[in-house]
């Protein structure tokens, strides 16, 4: 059930719907009443941002000046990486605790829930000990958000990467290429766009207080496709300017078929045989500077709120993207373009600040958060606090990052090497000679001693789930399956 209007809060089973409809039309009345007894949290995830951040060495022209001041202030995760390159594991993975190994939740379309029905999420966690939960845009994979897990939820009017556009906007398709790879600049009213309305939204909500510690959740859909952002954002990237991405022919000779996603690359190649590889990446820096400038509206009202020496800021890209790398277009493969995305975490109370080149994972965000908030331990989660690396961030770490693309398709990452596992072969990258993994070496008779301790590291490392239930297809359930996983009954 939905409110019309701007703001769309959910109705919860466990709250009466007066108590729920208060907290929706004015869901953080009155003034704060002082600093809170254990830090605020602000979380802010990105759809499909990769590492084209400053400070992330991911492409030398973008431009992001908020996310760079707020990196100067915390903690870089160089070596951040997701448990599956798509939106919907990698966020239920993050927000559950667990690898998708443990609850077969490997593609967009997995009912979630259906392999983690007892799990406590992050922010029902932070809820049951005094927190209060504000979700806005996109947390969860958008149509499986949990709004149960909130204490209140913000869609906006717009959604741009559902609906395309808001009203006034001329979409533009290009020919030739799929439907979705569609971009360019849009005169409308900033306002107007949804990431925008989410940021506002935010910027309110810190600015009408809280009487509680608050976990304050705004989701940005760009740059997630299609690419579209007001027109002054694209004006700071002329296409013909623009630098492309490394990129080898024949890239893909030595890696496995099963390794290949064809339809992506057949994305790439008709964006590139059209002449608009310049262009596209030029509105893909667009789209970044874009959320950019909306990252930076929270961070203005939260350093000139009573929260700012006590709120911890992180913010997170869900998983990579191709931008023509290794012939490939979007996420959904197990290489380095597709598993790590940025990482930044500033934290009151600790002593590291720059980069951090350790190994981490996304699974490690929720036992972190809670050992930086002093709560107890969640002894279900399967991921590890990463406070050590925040109070030095070249302290001793033993971590590998591990994704998945289904369960026969595996990859693990150490600091120097990535191994992967596919059903018609195998992939051994040396990433510190060939950060493009541009020459795979796994059938080389010398790799084969590293290949099976890699092969044992991964297997040590996955926990064994006898008894999950295969989740069902999202779009195979019901209306009132939908509303009931959803939390909206």
């Amino acid at each position: 059930m939905t409110y019309p209007g701007r703001v769309m809060s959910f109705l919860l089973s466990r709250r009466s719907a007066l108590q729920t409809l208060a907290g929706a039309l004015c869901p953080q009345a009155g003034q704060p009443q002082g600093k809170p007894d254990r830090p605020n949290i602000l979380f802010i995830p990105v759809d499909d941002l990769n590492d084209w951040v400053e400070d992330f060495g991911g492409h030398p022209q973008t431009v992001t000046p908020n996310l760079h001041r707020l990196s100067q202030q915390g903690v870089r995760f160089q070596r951040a990486y997701c448990q599956a390159p798509m939106c919907n594991p990698s966020r239920a993975s993050l927000f559950t605790g667990l690898r998708c190994t443990t609850t077969g939740v490997y593609k967009n379309d997995d009912t979630w829930r259906d392999g983690a029905k007892s799990v406590v999420t992050l922010t029902e966690y932070f809820r049951k000990y005094g927190y209060r939960a504000d979700g806005l845009g996109k947390t969860f994979h958008s149509k499986q958000t949990d709004y149960s897990c909130f204490d209140s939820y913000f869609q906006g009017d717009v959604d741009d990467n559902a609906t395309g556009l808001p009203d006034g906007a001329k979409p533009r398709k290009l020919k030739g290429a799929a439907k979705v790879l569609q971009w360019g600049g849009i005169d409308v009213p900033e306002e107007q766009t949804g990431d925008t309305q989410i940021a506002l939204e935010a910027v309110r909500l810190l600015k009408a207080g809280y009487k509680q510690p608050f976990f304050l959740a705004p989701g940005f859909r760009k740059p997630h496709m299609p690419w579209y952002a007001p027109k002054k954002y694209f004006d700071k990237f002329p296409a013909e300017s623009v630098k492309l991405p490394p990129y080898l022919e024949n890239d893909l000779d030595d890696v496995p078929r099963s390794a290949i996603h064809r339809n992506l690359v057949d994305h790439f190649h008709a964006i590139r045989d059209v002449g608009k590889w310049k262009e596209a990446v030029a509105a893909y820096l667009a789209c970044i500077n874009y959320v950019d400038a909306n990252v930076g509206r929270i961070l203005d009202a939260l350093e000139s709120s009573p929260y700012r020496d006590n709120t911890i800021v992180m913010v997170w890209g869900d998983h990579g993207w191709h931008l023509g790398e290794k012939d490939h277009w979007q996420k959904f493969t197990l290489w380095e373009r597709s598993c790590r995305a940025p990482l930044i975490v500033r934290a009151p109370g600790t002593k590291g600040s720059g980069d951090c080149h350790r190994v981490v994972e996304f699974l490690d965000v929720y036992p972190t958060l809670i050992d930086l908030c002093g709560l107890p331990k969640n002894s279900k989660l399967e991921g590890r606090s990463l406070k050590p690396l925040l109070d030095n961030p070249s302290a001793t770490w033993d971590g590998v990052g591990i994704t998945s693309d289904g369960p026969d398709k595996i990859t693990v990452r150490t600091e120097r090497y990535r191994y992967s596992r596919f059903p018609d072969g195998e992939e051994l990258y040396d990433e510190q000679a060939d950060p493009n993994e541009w020459t795979n070496l796994a059938r080389r008779a010398e790799a084969k001693p590293l290949m099976e301790k890699l092969r044992r590291e991964l297997g040590s490392r996955l926990p064994v789930n006898a008894n999950r239930k295969e989740p069902r297809s999202w779009d195979s359930l019901s209306a009132a399956e939908k509303r009931r996983l959803r939390g909206r009954s």
